[in-house]
Formats: C-alpha cells, sequence, structure tokens
C-alpha cells in the first residue's frame, strides 16, 4: 500500500481516537453533575424547611412586639454567640415550612431539629420562635426541646411535671423546670407566662436566688402586679423558713418598715412556728409525737419521745383540757403560741401500762428552727 495511503488512514484514526476522548469526558463531565445535582436535592429535603424571611437585622418582629437584638451578644453577657443561631437572626426566624397536614411526623421532626438549634443560642430568640408555635402539639414539641437541651436532658419526675402542668398550664409548668436555672425561668415567665402561672415560675425561681442572692430573689416582687406581691413574698418567705429558718429570720430582723417585717415575720411561721417542735399525728383519737424537731424545746427537754400520747394541755397555770378526740388542727393552734410562754401537757409514754397515770411536761415555746 502507498505511503500516502497509509498517512490519510493513520490521520483518521488519530482524529477518531481524539473524538472517542471528548466525548467520554464531556460523558463523563455529564454524569458528575447529574450526581451533584441529585444529592443537592436529596440534601435539601432532609433540612429542615423551616425559614421566612424577617426585617432588616437587629429589628425582629414578633407578633405585635419589637425586640432590637444584637446578633453577636448573648441575652446573658456570654461574649460570643452561637454563630448558626447569630445567621439565623441575620435574615430568618426558624418556623414550620408549609408541609403536609396529613405529614405530622415530618413536622414534629423538623420542630425539634429547628428548636435545638434555636436553644444554642439567644434563649429570647429560641422562646420567642416557640411563642409563634400555635399548634398545640407542635408547640409542646418545641418548648420540650429547648427545656430537654437547657437542662442537659436532667428533667424532674414525669408524674411531678404533669400534675405542675395541670395546674399551671404547659408554658410555667416546664418553665419550672428551670428553677435551677433562674435566669432562663424567669426569661421563659416573662415571654410565655401570664397570671398566677407566672407568679408560680418566679417562685420557684426566688428559691433558688435564696441560697446565693435573697435580695435578687425577693426583688422579683417588683415585677409583678401589686395585688401579687404579697402572695409572691408569703411563699418565698415560708419556703426559705421550711429550709433555712434562722437565715430567713435574720434577713427579716434587718428590715426597716415594721408592717413589711411583720408581714415577713408572719409568713416564716406558718412554716416555723412558735411552739415546742414536735411533730404529732392522730391515732384512736389521740395526738401522738411522731418526732422531735432538732434542737427545738421539747427535743431539748428530753421529756419527749416518740410514740408519747397527748391526754391534756394547759396554757400556763391554767386547767388542763382533755385532748382526747379533739381535732389535730385545734391540738396544734394550742401547742403553738407566743415565745417564752408556758404551755404544760398532760403525756401517757408510749410504753405505758394500761390505767398507767399520765406525766405533766411543762416546756416554754420558742422559735422552731429548720435546717436542711
Amino acid at each position: 500500500m502507498p505511503a500516502c495511503i497509509l498517512g490519510i488512514e493513520r490521520q483518521h484514526f488519530q482524529r477518531h481516537q481524539r473524538f472517542v476522548r471528548t466525548e467520554f469526558k464531556l460523558a463523563l463531565l455529564l454524569i458528575v453533575a447529574l450526581a451533584a445535582t441529585f444529592l443537592i436535592i436529596r440534601q435539601s429535603k432532609h433540612q429542615p424547611e423551616i425559614f421566612s424571611s424577617l426585617p432588616p437585622v437587629g429589628q425582629l418582629s414578633i407578633g405585635n412586639e419589637e425586640s432590637t437584638l444584637s446578633p453577636g451578644i448573648n441575652e446573658f453577657g456570654a461574649s460570643e454567640a452561637s454563630v448558626v443561631t447569630s445567621n439565623l437572626i441575620k435574615g430568618v426566624l426558624p418556623q414550620v415550612a408549609a408541609q403536609p397536614t396529613t405529614n405530622k411526623l415530618e413536622r414534629l421532626r423538623l420542630i425539634r431539629e429547628s428548636f435545638t438549634v434555636l436553644a444554642a443560642g439567644e434563649p429570647t430568640v429560641a422562646l420567642r420562635a416557640a411563642k409563634q408555635v400555635t399548634d398545640d402539639t407542635e408547640r409542646e414539641t418545641a418548648l420540650l426541646t429547648l427545656l430537654t437541651e437547657w437542662t442537659h436532658g436532667e428533667l424532674g419526675p414525669a408524674q411531678r411535671r404533669a400534675r405542675v402542668i395541670a395546674q399551671y398550664g404547659l408554658e410555667a409548668g416546664l418553665a419550672i423546670e428551670l428553677a435551677n436555672k433562674p435566669d432562663l425561668a424567669i426569661l421563659w415567665a416573662d415571654e410565655l407566662a401570664v397570671g398566677t402561672a407566672r407568679v408560680a415560675v418566679y417562685e420557684n425561681a426566688a428559691v433558688t436566688m435564696l441560697n446565693t442572692d435573697p435580695a435578687a430573689a425577693l426583688a422579683l416582687n417588683e415585677k409583678l402586679p401589686e395585688l401579687q406581691r404579697r402572695n409572691f413574698l408569703d411563699a418565698v418567705y415560708s419556703t426559705w423558713a421550711s429550709a433555712d429558718t434562722d437565715a430567713a429570720l435574720k434577713w427579716v430582723e434587718q428590715m426597716s418598715d415594721p408592717a413589711e417585717k411583720d408581714a415577713a415575720l408572719a409568713a416564716i411561721r406558718t412554716a416555723a412556728p412558735v411552739g415546742i417542735g414536735a411533730v404529732l399525728n392522730m391515732v384512736d383519737g389521740y395526738a401522738v409525737v411522731n418526732g422531735l424537731v432538732s434542737e427545738s424545746p421539747a427535743q431539748l427537754s428530753g421529756q419527749l419521745h416518740p410514740g408519747d400520747r397527748i391526754v391534756a394541755l394547759a396554757q400556763g397555770d391554767n386547767s388542763f383540757v382533755d385532748a382526747h378526740s379533739l381535732p389535730l388542727e385545734k391540738i396544734v393552734q394550742m401547742v403553738r403560741g407566743a415565745p417564752n410562754t408556758l404551755l404544760q401537757l398532760q403525756v401517757l409514754p408510749a410504753d405505758a401500762q394500761p390505767g398507767a397515770a399520765p406525766t405533766t411536761v411543762a416546756l416554754y415555746r420558742n422559735q422552731v428552727k429548720f435546717k436542711r
């Protein structure tokens, strides 16, 4: 075969190879592009499509309220906020996108994912987002997600939580679980609770704060309507007295307003009364000593013991009153009184034989003090 023909055929063959390589590259690029498109679509289906546009940064409109928020500052003074939450504030507020109403499971999953992200950022933003969830089940899911994240899953007994929710409603019932994080509990109450439910959250937060900052705990009453303040203070003083009576009394002693001081002391004595420090219960119509408060007149005297029956009482040197079949509330009222006043009891010891005569025990009342 002539050389010129061989040369022409070689050129055709080389052009054919280049054409095949070009076709292969184009096919490969097409496959990569299709794969990337598929991954993007698949990923987007698994992302919470829960965003809607908001006004410019700093003006976050929530219902009829407007709040100025700094996207880089935490509500509690932290120097850095979550990067994710900062980005949300810059243009979007998490909301559940329009999902088919029949796909409730998917909606709840999206809510959990959304509020897990929000829990890592500014609490105010998270709570205001939850406020916008109108469906009861979806709002419960949102709030439980925030609560679980903020407590790291360390929740109280479910039965107790159910009782509190039944009494005060969902928002306040869950907020009370945050009592050990009083700043969060108070913020939650301010955003979501009203009326007596809000007071209940404040009371629980205040009890925690008493250990470190009693002034701030009691000052919470200033955030409440005037008609609710006395009930709030009475509840806090009473709880404080049952946990640390001496600390509560010392606080009250330095109060300058006589009326406020008397009211606080009365509240304290509903939990830590002036008496003899005997814990009583009723058995066969008699008040029976069930226990003795440490350092109380009854315990220090050594004359009363668990199981002793009180058969009669006398105020000072007055005549004895038969205590058999008296209501326990009446007996307790007779045992209590003013400090340093005399109370006489006729007592049958727990091991007394049938027909034995009662023993007379004389005690001076004093402030009973508790310390947990």
